[in-house]
């Protein structure tokens, strides 16, 4: 039973990206004004109540960043509220990932503002990913394997996670119900201009030379 109510837990544990002033959240910690969704997104129950903070690193900031967390009372479903300039579970952004992983998959060396051991944890990722997608004969350079990462990155998969149940960013309609918005451009607008964001991104310094993902 202890086995079979953990599993469910886990299963209810939801995470939805959205906007976040990364300045004002630094600065106010948990005072910091998150929207709340009006109702569960699940079960479409009541509208879910705060759940208190959960606290997460990212790079450039000194210490943990609080955040929000609700629960839905019916269903139990806890979700919790992420800036969607990172993936789940990664300290980098996701464009400094994606700019690794593309400038790799062109011919390039690992980027030295990047360590090595973060490049090669987002490698392996994305092999997973491939193979979870059936992409099996994929080359691992040239025009296939980018296209191939592009596709992976048009589906919202998160390309450098090792996880089986948790590979994709959570998608949610901004119905005027929900009082949550949650932009997919920053998702899904990956490669919008033949990848020249994610390749700029390696030029920009970054504190990323620590044992976070």
């Amino acid at each position: 039973m202890q086995n079979r109510s953990a599993t469910l837990n886990k299963d209810n544990q939801l995470v939805l990206h959205l906007t976040v002033d990364f300045k004002r959240l630094q600065e106010q910690g948990k005072e910091y004004r998150w929207p709340r969704p009006g109702r569960c997104l699940k079960c479409g129950g009541k509208r879910p109540w705060g759940h208190g903070y959960v606290g997460r690193c990212f790079d450039g900031c000194s210490g943990q960043l609080w955040l929000k967390r609700y629960r839905c009372p019916q269903c139990g479903t806890v979700y919790t509220l992420r800036p969607d300039t990172h993936y789940r579970g990664f300290w980098a952004p996701w464009r400094v990932i994606l700019g690794a992983l593309l400038y790799q998959l062109k011919g390039g060396r690992r980027g030295s503002r990047v360590s090595r051991q973060r490049q090669q944890y987002w490698q392996q990722g994305l092999r997973r990913q491939l193979l979870l997608a059936g992409l099996t004969r994929v080359s691992r350079r040239g025009r296939g394997a980018v296209s191939a990462l592009k596709a992976l990155a048009a589906r919202l998969i998160i390309v450098s996670t090792h996880s089986v149940s948790y590979r994709q960013v959570r998608r949610v309609d901004a119905a005027p119900e929900l009082r949550l918005a949650v932009p997919v451009v920053g998702f899904a607008g990956h490669f919008d201009g033949a990848g020249s964001t994610t390749d700029s991104a390696l030029q920009k310094p970054a504190n990323t030379s620590h044992g976070g993902r």
